[in-house]
């Protein structure tokens, strides 16, 4: 937390994860009213009730652990709003033990299980030999949510075991009822931590769940993260350290399982399974790990799992995927805005120029970012290639998160904007594009100017001689026996070359039979409306006209209805699953994190792949795309801003 440049009490971390969601604005409108530098006459009462708090720190190598300070209540102390008093000496082997010094950073999460009350107070430690105290950074309060129905705690004394403390160590390599203790628990806190820009701060927080919900596989452990406060303390100090704890308490036994290690944040696919109503996930690879069984001092337990959790998970496995595994293998600046992503992968499905992909990239939180691109080169090739213009959110963020070495999944190449849809075998092609249109038509001169298939005439338009990419490419086609023509519309004069003004399709059809040619059209929406309309009006006919938008697809644009600014429930009848669409993102979105799998391809609104049926409300399409009647299509659709709940039948 805290950014002394904007005044806002949010570290970096945590407001790029704030920003993919889009509440970054509400975030700092509440961020100084709910995070203050002072304990209320509220916490000054809460704390001293409590008979353990969970306190994190931050060790000399980095490492971060937390753990579970007890004491008879009122061993946490706060006689003024400017600090807490800690009258605590924890045993020997407990991991924090050696770290409380005075001037360590401390992260302190006060719990009280039975009434589901939790409040945290960040600070820097005073004191020494067992008196403490906390000087205040933030202190604010949590959300009961996921805080299980304990009942109230009893005091015991203690007959702990032998303490197993193992450095520089795996999963697999603890005892199998240590094992146990991970998966049948039900409560976790988390340590974590973030250099900011007023030093070291240090977070302690609650995790909750049905028995099972942290998932082990392999070295990891995985965590989902459900829907909270949208702070994201514990997920921002992962972002921004790569590093983060877990104390593992056991209420009714005693035990308690410490795990430091590397964390990240990872999508559904590197977590292995799906946890209904998870957001996101995060991972854990312990690499030091502490054991004490029967340790804890004071006992409780579970009734009832929270209401919160009860309604989620358990883990389910994911369903066989069609997806493809790739790595980037070259990045090539087309343009400046431009640039072309170089794919490779065992035994890649084959392409017909023309197809294109979906891209599955996770974005920093770990959800991801799925896009369609065309395929911009030679189907004659192992490897695939796309082209992409940062004219977006997600492929400005492409054009940041994708280097050498990067590795994502992508699907089955899709589409039919092919040579194939013709049925011709030979014939004159004409492939017209605008912009980054040229994208699928370059694919199609390779093809079939290789596979010798008749003339082809390639026409680029561009507003800039700058914004055209594959300049040499297409050089060295018109080389082969490619029809180059190259328009530049922004300026009146051409370099050798170019063509000044907008194209002419009469003239570029001038001299030949209609009834021998073949017409593709891809471009912006508009551009391609423009010239589908004029290849009418010269006489081809509909069959012989093949079109591709990019941004708005429909040939005829249709009035958009404002779009809701407020949530809006969704009900998806077929799966009997109600969902909340969060203003930002399309149905299909909010589908998929409601962990639903509906049916796609481009996610643009050309294919009608994802077309279901509504029931209720009403929808608008911002990019002026058209659905069937009494349909919507999940990847364009938001809800109207005068619409009430959504009812949306995806059964096909």
């Amino acid at each position: 937390m805290s950014n002394l440049e904007t005044n806002s009490p949010w570290h970096a971390g945590e407001l790029t994860l704030q920003r993919l969601i889009g509440a970054e604005q509400q975030m700092a409108e509440i961020g100084s009213k709910v995070m203050r530098p002072f304990l209320t006459p509220q916490l000054q009462h809460f704390f001293p009730q409590l008979p353990f708090v969970a306190a994190a720190a931050v060790d000399a190598e980095g490492w971060p652990w937390v753990t579970l300070l007890e004491g008879a209540p009122g061993f946490v102390g706060a006689s003024d709003e400017g600090r807490l008093e800690l009258n605590v000496a924890p045993p020997s082997g407990d991991p924090l033990a050696p770290l409380l010094s005075s001037g360590a950073s401390l992260g302190l999460l006060g719990i009280e299980l039975h009434t589901r009350r939790r409040n945290r107070v960040n600070g820097l430690l005073r004191g020494s030999n067992g008196q403490w105290h906390l000087e205040v950074t933030h202190a604010f309060g949590n959300c009961p949510q996921y805080i299980h129905d304990w009942s109230a705690m009893q005091p015991v004394l203690p007959q702990p075991g032998t303490v197993l403390a193992m450095r520089d160590s795996t999963l697999d390599q603890l005892p199998e009822l240590v094992l146990a203790h991970i998966d049948r628990a039900l409560t976790a806190f988390v340590g974590s931590y973030a250099h900011t820009e007023q030093g070291l701060q240090v977070d302690a927080s609650h995790r909750g769940g049905r028995a099972g919900f942290i998932r082990r596989r392999g070295a990891d452990l995985i965590l989902p993260d459900f829907s909270g406060n949208r702070f994201f303390n514990t997920l921002g100090n992962v972002l921004a350290s790569g590093r983060a704890a877990l104390v593992i308490p056991d209420f009714v036994s005693g035990d308690m399982l410490h795990l430091s290690g590397e964390a990240r944040l990872v999508d559904e696919e590197a977590a292995g399974a799906h946890y209904p109503g998870a957001e996101r996930y995060w991972c854990l690879t312990p690499r030091h790990i502490v054991w004490r069984p029967g340790i804890m001092r004071w006992r409780s337990h579970a009734s009832e799992v929270a209401v919160e959790a009860s309604a989620l998970g358990p883990w389910q496995m994911l369903a066989p995927s069609s997806l493809q595994r790739v790595q980037v293998v070259d990045v090539v600046y087309e343009t400046p805005q431009i640039r072309s992503f170089y794919l490779q992968g065992e035994a890649l499905a084959p392409f017909s120029a023309g197809q294109f992909i979906t891209l599955h990239v996770p974005y920093l939180d770990g959800t991801p970012l799925v896009r369609s691109y065309t395929l911009s080169g030679s189907s004659g090739q192992a490897s695939y290639r796309i082209s992409v213009k940062a004219d977006g959110e997600g492929s400005r963020y492409l054009h940041k998160a994708l280097k050498v070495g990067s590795e994502l999944a992508v699907s089955q190449p899709m589409g039919a904007f092919t040579a194939v849809v013709s049925g011709s075998k030979r014939a004159h092609w004409v492939l017209l594009g605008g912009g980054i249109g040229i994208t699928p038509l370059i694919s199609l001169a390779h093809e079939l100017t290789d596979a010798g298939r008749g003339p082809v005439t390639l026409v680029q338009s561009v507003r800039e001689v700058a914004e055209a990419p594959f300049g040499e490419e297409l050089l060295d086609l018109q080389a082969r026996g490619l029809h180059l023509r190259r328009h530049v519309t922004g300026s009146d004069a051409a370099p050798n070359g170019w063509v000044p003004g907008r194209v002419s399709l009469q003239q570029v059809v001038a001299d030949h039979e209609l009834s021998t040619l073949q017409l593709y059209l891809c471009g912006p929406a508009t551009f391609v409306q423009r010239y589908h309309q004029e290849a009418l009006e010269l006489g081809f006919l509909t069959e012989q006209i093949y079109t591709e938008a990019f941004g708005p697809s429909a040939l005829t644009q249709a009035y958009a209805a404002p779009v809701a600014e407020q949530p809006i429930d969704v009900s998806f009848t077929h799966q009997r699953v109600v969902a909340q669409w969060q203003p930002g993102e399309s149905l299909l979105e909010t589908a998929e994190k409601a962990g639903l799998q509906p049916t796609y391809a481009c996610r643009s609104g050309s294919c009608g792949e994802c077309a279901c049926t509504l029931k209720a409300g009403e929808v608008t399409y911002p990019e002026g795309v058209s659905a069937p009647k009494e349909k919507v299509l999940l990847c364009s659709a938001r809800p109207a801003a005068r619409s009430g709940k959504l009812v949306i039948d995806t059964m096909r």
